[in-house]
């Protein structure tokens, strides 16, 4: 009778008890490059060290990560010490970390921070080359490959966004031999097309190699070159190229690119109902101290009219009064008279003569008289 077979989580769970029980795998000392970390929300460190023929999974658990008294990093050369353990449901083997010391960095980064400070020396990475980012570009210019999830999500957010907003794809291999080429002929392109106001160079995550183009000393030149504002969403948050430095404006994520360039139309919606709402209290405050102003010069004009009628009234009474001492009747009546010769008012002695006829008026009448004699002044 043939030996009864087992099943695969039986075999899994035999090799899981035989390397993990193996005295020589329980405490092993490895040194190495770390590549593709990521710290999950539970606290757990997942990463790959690699040398350059071979690489290793690797997953060092919260209550040791949080001990740790440095970050580690894609590129950082470190010494680990743990032991094998096997993940029974996939089959596989990863080193299960106790703790780790910092070795130093890989040759990568090495070159990735030469690079940097080269760069930076020239004044490439200056604060006054930054050219603004429009606020509301009607055409949005992306280099990223044509497939994939990064021009998905780009175009989603702006879609959601900011419909109005158009999108011109340049495709390109965003890694590879091939993409540096690939990349920069791609910029070139979208700087030439008058409809694009900014561009967006985009990929997603993944280790330093994946994003080394992205450090490559002609693509970072051909970025500063540019008249169109470029921003930079390479990898994750954490993740930092060369481009990213040159860049007009960083993003931590194509997501986050796509948010930066396109404004959010409900968010617009809000200031203009907010902006209607205040410029309709300030119409309202306006008409009511416009009203206010003109009650109080309603009231100072009437007022000076009032005023002016009354001191025009007395003017008037003292022009009668005086036109009123004035008049021949008021005259006569005090005691004067008017004498009338040849129909004439007489004014001089001289106008009459003997015998001429005059007529005398009184307050109360006239006398008519002939002239007898004219006495002259002595």
């Amino acid at each position: 009778m043939s030996e009864e077979a087992l099943s695969v989580s039986q075999f899994n769970q035999l090799v899981k008890s035989l390397l993990e029980n193996a005295p020589f795998l329980r405490q092993v000392r490895l040194h190495g490059e770390i590549a593709q970390i990521s710290r999950q929300s539970s606290g757990h460190l997942y990463f790959t060290l690699r040398d350059a023929d071979s690489q290793l999974p690797c997953v060092m658990w919260r209550a040791q990560a949080d001990r740790l008294n440095f970050a580690p990093n894609t590129g950082m050369r470190v010494v680990l010490h743990g032991g094998i353990g096997v993940y029974v449901p996939r089959g596989s083997y990863q080193f299960t970390v106790t703790g780790m010391e910092e070795e130093g960095v890989g040759d990568l980064y090495r070159e990735f921070i030469r690079r940097k400070n080269r760069l930076e020396a020239e004044g490439l990475f200056d604060a006054s080359l930054k050219k603004p980012i429009p606020r509301f570009p009607d055409w949005v210019g992306v280099v990223t490959s044509a497939e994939g999830a990064v021009i998905h999500d780009i175009r989603k957010t702006i879609a959601r966004r900011f419909p109005a907003t158009q999108i011109r794809l340049a495709p390109s291999r965003v890694q590879g031999a091939e993409a540096l080429t690939e990349l920069i002929a791609a910029l070139e392109s979208l700087d030439r097309d008058p409809l694009v106001q900014v561009i967006i160079l985009a990929r997603g995550g993944g280790s330093l190699e994946d994003l080394w183009n992205f450090n490559e000393e002609s693509l970072v030149r051909c970025i500063a070159g540019l008249n169109t504002p470029v921003v930079s969403a390479i990898g994750h948050e954490r993740d930092f190229t060369l481009c990213d430095f040159v860049a007009d404006l960083r993003a931590p994520t194509p997501t986050a690119a796509a948010e930066l360039v396109s404004p959010d139309q409900f968010e617009i919606r809000q200031w203009l109902d907010e902006q209607m709402l205040l410029a309709e209290q300030k119409t309202k405050f306006r008409i009511r101290r416009e009203k206010q102003i003109l009650s109080e010069w309603d009231s100072r004009l009437r007022d000076l009219m009032r005023g002016r009628i009354k001191l025009a009234a007395s003017e008037l009474q003292a022009l009668q009064m005086q036109a009123n001492a004035l008049h021949p009747q008021s005259i006569l009546d005090r005691g004067f008279s008017i004498t009338i010769h040849r129909a004439k008012r007489l004014r001089r002695l001289s106008d009459v003569s003997p015998g001429d006829e005059l007529q005398t008026i009184l307050a109360d009448g006239s006398i008519d008289s002939r002239t007898e004699r004219v006495h002259p002044k002595k």
